[in-house]
């Protein structure tokens, strides 16, 4: 086992300056900084866990509250990215499921016995005590794709994203545009927000039962919303789904009736998952750019951390891309 004293030994420093260097705990020349880590990470040292908490105060762990099955493409995307990026960084991860260990724990209790540093919130009933709770504690906290005034926030641009569906698929001639959204929340009411405002600039009427409230991850529920619409005497000629899972869900069933897509009906989709790259007809969607929001989210938790009195919440947003596909018709204008 590689000990403080055998680092201190070989580069020629103090025991001392070797664990300041390794806790980040040193003012030191960064160069000398570097090479005492560099030096420690070929010799083949690994800290103490539980030791360097006693020296910190810190673990370096980080919780991920996600309350539902961990089963949607969109937030595993976005659980790699964070992972990697706390590991980047020094952090590990600890999932918080949608109860604690004990009986009527609450989340923030829970992450206290957990020793945790602090807690990214992906996915979680935002409107409960036990979440508001943990965000407005003295835990730090980032929640993503959802805003608590005076909490740090990490969002994907819902309202602007769908502007620019609507504008796109306006510019490929289409007029009857019917809206499949997913469960009532914050990322729907932005992304119903972003659809009625691009529809009025550009003169799109939207009949009344064009706009259907569905479930996110629900290829069932979004399949039978969409043949409701295409049995209306007013039909849609282009449907806008929740997310990508629900949208290919819908495609598949149509075209096994033999509905043609998109000659018949276009369809859209959201999240941009890798299947959507890989299957024909190709879907369009729009691409939530995870990378991004987990650098943001992981570094927005780490400043207030490590520099508690400096940091100041923030909320930002990170841009997505519109994914051209063939689900979506050329019509004439």
């Amino acid at each position: 086992m590689v000990r403080l004293k055998d680092i201190a030994e070989a580069c020629g420093v103090s025991v001392a300056t070797v664990s300041r260097a390794l806790n980040g705990l040193t003012n030191e020349n960064k160069e000398r900084t570097t090479f005492i880590c560099q030096t420690a990470k070929e010799m083949g040292y690994y800290p103490n866990a539980a030791a360097r908490t006693l020296k910190t105060s810190r673990s370096s762990n980080i919780g991920i509250l996600y309350e539902d099955r961990m089963n949607h493409e969109y937030f595993s995307s976005l659980l790699d990215e964070l992972r990697s990026e706390a590991e980047r960084l020094g952090y590990d991860l600890t999932l918080i499921g949608q109860t604690g260990d004990r009986d009527g724990e609450n989340y923030y209790d829970h992450a206290r016995r957990r020793n945790l540093d602090g807690v990214v919130v992906i996915q979680a009933d935002f409107d409960s005590a036990n979440v508001i709770r943990l965000a407005s504690s003295d835990m730090p906290s980032v929640v993503i794709d959802h805003i608590y005034e005076g909490c740090d926030c990490v969002s994907s641009d819902n309202r602007i994203s769908m502007e620019r569906i609507i504008r796109y698929v306006y510019d490929h001639g289409h007029r009857n545009i019917a809206f499949i959204t997913g469960q009532p929340g914050a990322v729907t009411k932005e992304r119903l927000a972003g659809f009625y405002k691009m529809c009025a600039e550009l003169g799109i009427r939207v009949p009344e039962g064009f706009v259907r409230e569905g479930k996110f991850h629900d290829p069932e529920g979004c399949t039978a919303i969409a043949r409701d619409l295409l049995a209306g005497a007013e039909k849609p000629t282009c449907i806008l789904c929740p997310d990508d899972y629900s949208c290919l869900g819908a495609l598949w069933d149509l075209k096994a009736s033999g509905v043609k897509i998109p000659e018949e009906v276009s369809l859209v989709g959201y999240d941009g998952i890798r299947m959507t790259r890989m299957i024909q007809p190709m879907l369009t969607t729009y691409r939530q750019n995870t990378e991004v929001i987990a650098q943001k989210a992981i570094g927005l938790l780490i400043e207030a951390i490590e520099t508690p009195e400096e940091h100041k919440p923030r909320q930002i947003t990170v841009e997505g891309m519109l994914l051209e596909g063939d689900t979506l018709s050329e019509l004439s204008r």
